[in-house]
């Protein structure tokens, strides 16, 4: 254990060994914890509880998966704990012509990445080449994300780490 001022413990943070280790009841880390960090509640499982990603999921939150490739992947750099912008490239049939045209919207924006492929660990650096990508989303987000991956194609923008910001977009074409 480590002292820390009362004032100064961040919100969420076991105040003891005692406080967290509770009568032998088995708790699993979810996220890396550094050297001397307080142990943070969202980092550990509840007690009894299995390391899942369920268990990392924002309360009413759901997680969904979408298949990309390693262009759509933003070449494998993509890594859980990233926000992404996620785009949305369909052809769509003029009605008064009869010409296909190619469309591109930013369907979500700064979406959580929580695992890519199999992996769900935070502390990787290094980028791979990835065949699934799994984020954490709203119960419409899903939706839109399902559907949107029907009948279309989706890739993927990497945002900056600092970068929070809902930008006003809009849809646009060839030829824009």
């Amino acid at each position: 254990e480590i002292d820390w001022p009362a004032n100064a413990l961040p919100a969420g943070a076991f105040g003891s060994k005692a406080e967290l280790i509770k009568s032998g009841e088995r708790r699993v880390v979810l996220s890396a914890i550094e050297v001397n960090e307080p142990i943070l509640k969202w980092k550990i499982t509840g007690p009894g509880q299995r390391a899942t990603l369920s268990a990392t999921l924002s309360p009413g939150m759901k997680a969904v998966s979408i298949r990309v490739n390693d262009v759509l992947g933003v070449a494998g750099f993509v890594l859980p704990g990233d926000r992404v912008d996620v785009m949305w490239t369909r052809e769509i049939k003029e009605s008064q012509s009869g010409a296909n045209n190619s469309y591109v919207d930013v369907l979500l924006q700064g979406v959580k990445v929580l695992a890519v492929d199999q992996s769900a660990d935070d502390r990787s650096d290094k980028p791979s080449v990835v065949n699934t990508v799994t984020f954490e989303v709203s119960t419409e987000e899903a939706q839109k994300l399902t559907l949107a991956a029907n009948i279309g194609q989706l890739s993927l923008a990497l945002r900056n780490i600092a970068s929070s910001d809902v930008e006003t977009v809009r849809q646009l074409k060839i030829g824009d």
